[in-house]
């Protein structure tokens, strides 16, 4: 279990995060929803050890993530950033592979098995083909989606990610979001930041709410209300159940 207490950020002299504590389980996709500055992507960098001063307890399975090096961390946690452009001549199997380093000892090299992970994980998010490619040739969805394989590659049982749909066109999209409920059934924790409000509700098991850096509140995510979204984004909601499967959509109302 990955267990967060009382996380708290200040930069500046401005608070970013406050006391942000949750608790979350393996094969759980934990959705976090917030305004634009609300510190969501504070919070997974902070969890993720990317944050240089902070405070409170990440603890994974009963150990405390501060005491472990980065090379560790790296076993237990990956990551897809917010930004997967990348301006390098390395080509995408080359950086997909690079999920392996943590396993690595000191000067290996990548094996057979690496490889063959990383080209598994490639077909997966729907880039088969793509291994040779340069990776700073790649679309934005292309980048982001090569991210995601990376982090699958890495084989962690906990995954962050930062607005992991924000760049894909809506077949690719549904696609990565079908995937990441693959991955949760396998066991991981899905832990994700999202903006698309339609997709947290339909697609996630749970909701943390985050606002001016503070828990709003936590929820299942078919068990949010018109009033719990106004009172997140200061502006009218309504949710409506549409299509086959009872699907949610939420639509903003007029200010």
């Amino acid at each position: 279990m990955l267990t967060v207490r009382d996380l708290s950020v200040t930069a500046g002299g401005v608070k970013i995060l406050d006391r942000v504590s949750f608790d979350a389980q393996p094969g759980e996709i934990v959705g976090i929803l917030g305004p634009n500055g609300s510190g969501k992507s504070t919070l997974i960098k902070t969890i993720l050890g990317l944050v240089a001063r902070w405070s409170g307890k990440v603890i994974y399975n009963d150990g405390d993530m501060a005491k472990l090096s980065p090379k560790n961390r790296a076993r237990l946690f990956s990551y897809v950033p917010q930004s997967t452009s990348q301006n390098s001549l390395y080509t995408v199997l080359e950086c997909v592979v690079m999920g392996r380093y943590p396993y690595l000892k000191r000067f290996e090299h990548y094996s057979a098995k690496d490889f063959e992970t990383a080209i598994a994980s490639l077909a997966r998010v729907g880039l088969s083909g793509f291994e040779n490619r340069i990776i700073s040739t790649l679309s934005g969805g292309e980048a982001a989606r090569a991210a995601c394989a990376r982090a699958i590659t890495q084989d962690a049982p906990v995954m962050l990610l930062d607005e992991p749909t924000s760049a894909l066109d809506p077949k690719h999209s549904i696609g990565i979001t079908s995937l990441i409920r693959e991955l949760a059934n396998e066991g991981r924790l899905i832990i994700l930041s999202l903006h698309d409000i339609n997709l947290a509700i339909n697609h996630t098991d749970r909701l943390i709410l985050l606002k001016s850096g503070c828990v709003y509140g936590q929820t299942r995510s078919r068990t949010v209300d018109e009033t719990v979204l106004g009172g997140l984004y200061d502006i009218p909601w309504e949710i409506w159940s549409a299509g086959r499967g009872e699907k949610l959509v939420a639509i903003p109302g007029e200010i």
